[in-house]
């Protein structure tokens, strides 16, 4: 999906290429739940909701420009199976298991948030996390390399696009992204 296809606000927005790859490492082929923990806008929620119909989404947020942007586009994208939530993580987060969880904001709180995951993920569930900030990163990585998580996977993706000035061309840069992710073995 197009950055430009959902309703925007200062709130952060996760980008379409970062989007896509995301979502392809939640491995949500022939899974059926998902929570995404600090949904913003709601674009990693909306755009798996629309891909996988059958897919019932929980989403978190605590900000209320985010509950207000994402509610926006609920409804502009008529999505019908995405719970949206007030609340912050881990505190506010449902006592319930997921088959795929998405982090898009930690709030501080990553070492509870990731005992969370592994605590809430159906065995096989992919964790995935999404950071701009490589202190953050670099906290989580340390974190799942000492948990009993498997399949760790971490990538930085930089993407430009395009911009016309005058008789030429240049690229205006997005900031980098590092991408993690990791596996709930089965039990």
């Amino acid at each position: 999906m197009n950055d430009d296809q959902f309703l925007r606000n200062k709130v952060p927005m996760t980008k379409a290429e970062v989007r896509s790859v995301s979502i392809e490492r939640l491995a949500l082929g022939h899974k059926k739940s998902m929570l995404d923990i600090g949904s913003g806008t709601g674009s990693v929620s909306i755009q798996a909701s629309l891909e996988y119909p059958n897919l019932k989404v929980t989403a978190v947020e605590k900000n209320p420009d985010g509950i207000a942007i994402m509610r926006e586009n609920l409804k502009k994208f008529n999505i019908k199976n995405i719970e949206l939530m007030s609340g912050t993580a881990p505190t506010d987060l449902p006592d319930q298991n997921f088959d795929s969880i998405f982090v898009g904001g930690s709030g501080g709180e990553l070492g509870e948030i990731i005992e969370y995951s592994f605590e809430h993920l159906n065995k096989n569930g992919c964790l995935v996390l999404n950071f701009i900030l490589l202190e953050n990163a670099i906290e989580a990585t340390q974190l799942l390399e000492k948990s009993v998580f498997s399949d760790l996977q971490v990538s930085r993706i930089e993407v430009s696009h395009i911009k016309k000035l005058g008789k030429g061309h240049f690229f205006v840069p997005q900031n980098p992204t590092i991408i993690i992710s990791a596996r709930k073995d089965g039990e």
